[in-house]
Formats: C-alpha cells, structure tokens, sequence
C-alpha cells in the first residue's frame, strides 16, 4: 500500500508540476572559439538531454557560421563574446559606449543576422562587467555573463526570482581556475537542494590535458553532467532561462 501511494504521489507531482518547482537548474558556459572541439563534444551534450551557452569571439566567417548553426540546431544557445576581446570597463570609460557598441557589438551581430543567427546572450571579455556595461548592452542582449565578482565565491540564483534581463555571474572549471571536481559536483546538489540556478564557464573541451589550462577535460564535463542529471537539475543553455520561468509559473497556477 505504501509503495503504491507513494507512486500514485510522484505521477501527481509530475503531472502538476511541483516536482520541477523543486529542482534548480545549471547552465555551462564556454568561451572563446574551440569549434571542432565542441561539435565533437556533441554527443555527450545529447547523452544526458542537456544543452550549453557558446560564447564566440572574433570575425563571424562563413566557418565560424556553420559550427553555430550546428550547435544551436543541437538545441544549444550561442551567444557573443566581442570582436577584439577588448575588456568593457576600460574602454568605455576611455573611449565612451557608442565607440564600443559600433567596434565591438555590432559587427558581430550583423554578421549573424547575415548567416540567419538569433543572438541573445553575451558574456564579457576576460569576465569584467559593471551596472554600466549591463545598461549599454541590455539593448541587445537578454543575459550577460561575467565572473564569480570581487568576493570570489559561487553564485546561486533563485529561478523563481530571475529577471527576463540579467548578468549572471559564473565559476571557472580548468586547473587555472583551481577547481575541484568533489566541490563541483556539493555546488550542484546545493542547487537542486534550493531550486536554485548555477552558472559554469570553461572554454575548450577535450580529454584530460588536452583541454588546457582553461578548458574543461571530457571526463569531468561527463561526471558532471551525469550529476547533474541524477539530481533532475535542468541542463540548459542561456537562451531557454526565460522559457523555463514560465513554465515553472504555468505550472503553479
């Protein structure tokens, strides 16, 4: 009898929606441009039903348009990371916004609406951000990525309470960032635990070494989303934050 309540309380809980009211999510973010290397990461994306951010930096030639439109036909978001790379604080408040909105934002954006590519999200060069870089770039862009911030320390973020426009501010995975993989995986079930949203980024994907310094090695990308799936986490990229949100309030109507 108890067995059977207890499933009779689980097919009521999925059907009203309150088992995804539990469950946070986590989005994993890569920077830069390692194309071939993540369309090879596909597979393992598609293995545990999950998707990533790609933030791309540089000129969007016809090569770099492709491997986009392969990933967000994946079911992946792409986002920009600027043409030159060029920190957002510094130049602005030397060279002003529209100089880099014109230089930096624009020709990249322009290139993508040339090659049938819808952007949303944008993360900031070398991850320095500001309230003033938020405002110049909100015009075009729903979600901005930048760092952990000043104190160092992972963030979390209540899915119920995120905005519709918002920086969020991630923790580098790689032996540069000095992470642990046990560490990862307790900020993980913290996020299941409180329904909470937690952002990574890393830049290249490959086995072991080969990920570099900033990268992040196949085996712990493949650890990491397989806990994440155990803790029914949503795994998914920057541009299906907002539909996630309203979902989850449909479901508590």
């Amino acid at each position: 009898m108890k067995k059977w309540f207890l499933a009779v309380a689980a097919c009521v809980c999925f059907l009203t929606g309150c088992a995804s009211a539990r469950r946070g999510a986590v989005c994993f973010t890569f920077d830069d441009y390692h194309g071939p290397n993540w369309l090879k990461a596909m597979p393992l994306f598609e293995k545990y039903d999950a998707h990533a951010t790609f933030f791309v930096v540089g000129k969007i030639t016809p090569e770099k348009a492709e491997v986009m439109k392969k990933l967000k036909a994946a079911g992946h978001t792409v986002g920009l990371h600027s043409l030159h790379h060029r920190d957002v604080i510094p130049f602005i408040h030397k060279h002003g916004e529209a100089k880099y909105i014109e230089e930096e934002i624009k020709p990249q954006l322009e290139a993508c609406r040339k090659y049938g590519l819808e952007i949303r999200s944008f993360a900031y060069p070398n991850n320095r951000r500001d309230e003033a870089g938020d405002r110049m770039l909100s015009p075009y862009f729903d979600h901005f990525r930048a760092g952990r911030g000043p104190a160092g320390k992972t963030l979390y973020y209540p899915l119920k309470e995120l905005p519709e426009k918002c920086y969020l501010g991630g923790t580098g995975i790689g032996t540069y960032y000095k992470s642990d993989l046990a560490v990862l995986k307790k900020e993980l079930e913290h996020a299941a635990a409180t329904g909470s949203l937690v952002v990574y980024f890393s830049h290249n994907i490959a086995p072991g070494a080969r990920a570099g310094r900033i990268g992040m090695p196949t085996e712990w990308l493949d650890e990491l989303l397989a806990h994440a799936r155990k803790l029914d986490l949503h795994i998914i990229g920057f541009d299906e934050l907002n539909d996630l949100k309203t979902n989850r309030t449909s479901a508590r109507k």
